[in-house]
């Protein structure tokens, strides 16, 4: 028969659930109810049952409260940030910056590592869990970097970004008494091959996907519009100067393109983009990227995380049948105004254009 666990008599049975009724803290709360449920009579076994903990757990809780009294019972992890870091602060300084360049044995920078080069610099061993806690202290983060090309200019990109509210003004005065608008246009290649990505399972079931590798594609044609998060769709079945002119003259038609609005089309340099020969509509001023790899300034490359969304871990019959879901989906993102904007304005891009001389201000 299961042995009954005595606790030491420092609050009693009202006030254990008293404490359990009040407890915010997830962890905290579990806890108390442990001890309630034990000062009623309830073996550790039955407890175990009921709250799905293993009884040897509910066991070292009533150790530490027997031991400790209602102190020991708070979550420790809230207390991380409170501790005193055991760097000074010159050697947080100097642990800041190693932490901004590459580990320099070729690791990657965490818990572990951080330990190893405090051990090293306060000539003591220090644990992988301070490591943590000191990278905590820091205002670290793990993210996943954000990738850039080698052949990039950065020098380049930040001009781009300097001269891109300049040259909407340049296009506000050459047209007084229009609104001005930028917007901006990428392509993404859809297709019969699988896109696979991550979904939540219970434990012991394997998400599985139907998946048939084919080669056949098509193109999505994205023009959005950050400030508002206006965007509009074109399904393509390839790339090309003629494709793009009758797409540059639908997009102009259902965009109020005229007189009264200037659109500014931010878009990479692409042979079919950047050709002489492509007839661009009246109204509609295109506006390079930087000429060496710099797909992190373009807000259309952000639109297709949202319209993949109808097409990962499915499988398509025909390519007819994966256009009808793309055009569905593309739809209904056009809903989501709200959505698009989060996803699509980034913080140098224009969002109000102020003419001068008084003229009204609009957005672009």
């Amino acid at each position: 028969m299961p042995r009954r666990i005595r606790l030491q008599p420092y609050l009693t049975d009202h006030e254990l659930h008293e404490r359990y009724r009040q407890a915010h803290n997830p962890v905290e709360r579990s806890r108390w109810r442990f001890l309630w449920l034990l000062a009623r009579g309830l073996t550790a076994t039955a407890i175990a049952r009921v709250t799905g903990y293993s009884a040897y757990w509910i066991g070292q809780i009533a150790s530490r409260y027997n031991a400790g009294g209602p102190e020991v019972l708070p979550d420790g992890r809230r207390r991380l940030r409170g501790q005193r870091s055991p760097l000074t602060d010159e050697h947080q300084a100097a642990l800041r910056t190693a932490l901004a360049e590459a580990h320099p044995a070729g690791d990657q920078w965490c818990g572990r590592t951080v330990a190893t080069w405090m051990s090293t610099h306060l000539g003591r061993h220090v644990s992988r869990q301070a490591g943590w806690r000191v990278l905590r202290q820091l205002g670290a983060r793990f993210l996943k970097p954000r990738p850039r090309h080698v052949q990039a200019d950065p020098v380049a990109q930040a001009l781009f970004k300097a001269r891109l509210r300049p040259l909407l003004r340049e296009v506000a005065t050459a047209f007084p008494h229009a609104s001005v608008e930028l917007w901006a246009v990428d392509e993404h290649r859809i297709g019969l091959k699988p896109i696979l990505h991550n979904v939540w399972s219970v434990d012991g079931q394997r998400p599985l996907a139907p998946v048939q590798h084919r080669y056949e594609w098509r193109y999505v044609v994205g023009f959005v519009h950050p400030a508002t998060g206006r965007a509009l769709f074109h399904v393509a079945t390839s790339v090309n100067i003629a494709l793009f002119e009758a797409e540059l003259a639908a997009f102009a038609r259902q965009a109020g393109v005229g007189t009264e609005k200037q659109i500014v089309l931010a878009l990479d340099r692409a042979g079919w983009h950047s050709t002489q020969r492509l007839r661009v509509p009246d109204h509609v001023h295109l506006l390079f990227l930087p000429p060496l790899y710099s797909p992190e300034l373009q807000p259309a490359e952000h639109l297709w995380p949202l319209t993949n969304t109808v097409l990962v871990n499915r499988h398509f019959t025909s390519i007819e049948e994966l256009e009808d879901a793309q055009a569905a989906g593309c739809a209904a993102l056009q809903a989501r105004r709200d959505f698009v904007r989060s996803t699509t304005l980034f913080p140098w891009w224009p969002q109000r254009l102020r003419k001068r001389q008084g003229a009204k201000a609009s957005l672009a």
